[in-house]
């Protein structure tokens, strides 16, 4: 297996897990909801980050296995296979349809890698000319913004510094955020909000439990990764879902930490919002904004999201604890991701199922060839 081929298997898996991850994810968030946990986002956020957390692993996981396999501290028969699986079901009879269709389906994945590491064929020459397209755009895009935003930090004035975090003021940004460099983080406050002292304090304490949070780590993560992952649906959800709970579980840990007014602090997200909307504040990545504004048609609607925020505030209470359910849901899901990573794995050498279905196919194809044409 040559190293591209290696590559591309490891990133079809990735792939895969990512749309098993929003399904389980998806699965989770159903329990949650019949527990009574509907606005426990704290607990929402680490779940769907430990997740992630998984598939980011998953390489790394493949690899052990294959070393383990390898070097025979484990065999054959102990590691599940899916495609293996498969094959097995469709020669016990439970999978109706011919044996040339269902090596097809099957032998799919090969084929496609095998065009992409050629390009001898329309397929994997527009295959790769496509993800290769998006990939630069997107990769162009986040790093004109990082240059931008860095650019912007220098601009702004130092005003105070905790441990490794500098709070600056800006006069040209409308929107609080927090970014971070290799060795410091950054708040970065609109100089105009230094008039409310009260709009002050609530952009901070938000900002800060971002940091606590350890959320401007995931988003320029969820950057960085997005050139590679742009066209899988299931990659684009849950970047957007980690995106949501964030917000809503910072704002929710701030008005009990804090004891702000719930009121107050919604007037104070709209203003914000209003402001950024006048000063048609632009959106530099990668960082976790107060509240996004997002200006481009095409974009998610940022605004129908801002209600829900607001709504969830005033019209909710503190959630009850979920640390236990979190546990026991967890623990379960992520073992299956590790399960999957396994299975979706390519076989290592032809079984005797594989040998089988190879004979019937051929079978197949001999007798269609040997029927006299009417």
């Amino acid at each position: 297996m040559t190293l591209i081929d290696a590559f591309l298997n490891a990133y079809i898996n990735a792939n895969i897990l990512l749309v098993a991850a929003v399904i389980l994810w998806m699965v989770a968030w159903s329990l949650m909801r019949l527990a009574g946990l509907r606005h426990a986002f704290g607990t929402q956020l680490r779940l769907i980050n430990s997740l992630f957390f998984a598939v980011a692993l998953s390489p790394f996981i493949a690899a052990g296995f294959q070393y383990a396999l390898g070097t025979g501290i484990i065999g054959n028969r102990f590691v599940p296979n899916l495609s293996d699986f498969v094959v097995a079901q469709y020669l016990d009879g439970r999978i109706e349809m011919k044996a040339t269709a269902f090596a097809d389906i099957i032998g799919f994945r090969d084929r496609l890698t095998h065009e992409l590491v050629t390009l001898k064929t329309p397929l994997g020459i527009t295959a790769a000319l496509f993800l290769l397209a998006g990939f630069s755009v997107l990769t162009l895009r986040v790093l004109a913004s990082a240059v931008q935003l860095r650019n912007l930090i220098r601009r702004s004035y130092k005003w105070r510094q905790f441990g490794n975090v500098q709070l600056r003021l800006s006069d040209t940004v409308s929107v609080p955020f927090s970014t971070r460099s290799p060795w410091h983080r950054f708040i970065v406050i609109p100089t105009k909000m230094l008039e409310n002292s009260d709009d002050l304090r609530m952009a901070l304490a938000h900002e800060f439990q971002h940091i606590r949070q350890g959320d401007v780590e995931w988003e320029i993560g969820l950057e960085t990764l997005k050139p590679l992952f742009f066209w899988n649906p299931a990659f684009l959800i849950w970047k957007r879902s980690i995106g949501h709970l964030r917000e809503l579980a910072c704002d929710q840990t701030i008005l009990a930490r804090h004891k702000f007014d719930a009121n107050s602090y919604c007037d104070c997200l709209l203003r914000v919002c209003q402001d950024g909307i006048r000063s048609r504040s632009h959106r530099f990545i990668p960082n976790v904004a107060f509240v996004r504004i997002d200006l481009d048609p095409f974009s998610s609607n940022s605004a129908r999201f801002l209600r829900y925020r607001v709504t969830s505030m005033l019209n909710t209470t503190l959630p009850r604890d979920g640390r236990n359910l979190f546990r026991f849901v967890q623990v379960p899901l992520v073992a299956l991701l590790v399960f999957g990573t396994v299975a979706i794995q390519r076989p290592g050498d032809w079984s005797q199922d594989r040998l089988m279905l190879s004979t019937i196919v051929n079978l197949e194809r001999l007798e269609a060839r040997t029927v006299p044409r009417p």
